[in-house]
């Protein structure tokens, strides 16, 4: 688990803009990785929904309209709840993490544990990390994070489903 700190706590230092690109970047290469061990494992794809929707309309939902309601839903709030209550950023990052996969869990088991809780976590760290800095900084850090991971996430999903 070491490593794993040592990694993340190499971000704390990282400019927003720095921040941003790497973690949208990382979080979205992680959870394509486990999508696609789940995937071998359980044969369990794109969930059916998301298949079904024009290429314009899920640009729009999944890059402008999912990641600022998100952030504020499923970041903003439960962290703002656990600082008011006195709780440690592991809490704040755990909570919304939690909070992040159960609203993905829905859509199946792996956008549930490659959507919600890998990008839960790196979510829940990004707004946690900058809500200490400022909650404007933490808002749309947050969301320029998960609009990167969803744009590149779509984008691998229309190639690779064109080629099957």
């Amino acid at each position: 688990m070491t490593w794993i700190r040592k990694h993340f706590q190499r971000y704390l230092d990282r400019r927003p803009w720095d921040f941003c690109w790497r973690i949208g970047v990382e979080s979205t290469v992680v959870s394509l990785l486990a999508a696609a061990l789940l995937v071998s494992i359980f044969g369990e794809g794109t969930p059916r929904e998301l298949q079904k929707l024009p290429i314009g309309a899920l640009f729009v939902f999944l890059i402008i309209v999912a990641p600022p309601i998100e952030t504020l839903a499923l970041q903003a709030f439960p962290i703002f709840i656990v600082r008011l209550l006195k709780g440690s950023i592991r809490t704040q990052i755990l909570i919304s993490t939690v909070l992040f996969a159960a609203c993905h869990f829905p859509e199946g088991l792996v956008p549930g544990i490659s959507a919600g809780i890998i990008g839960g976590f790196y979510f829940g760290f990004s707004y946690a990390h900058w809500r200490t800095k400022s909650r404007w900084k933490s808002l749309w850090i947050t969301t320029v994070c998960h609009g990167i991971h969803n744009g590149i996430a779509l984008i691998l999903i229309v190639i690779f489903e064109n080629l099957a």
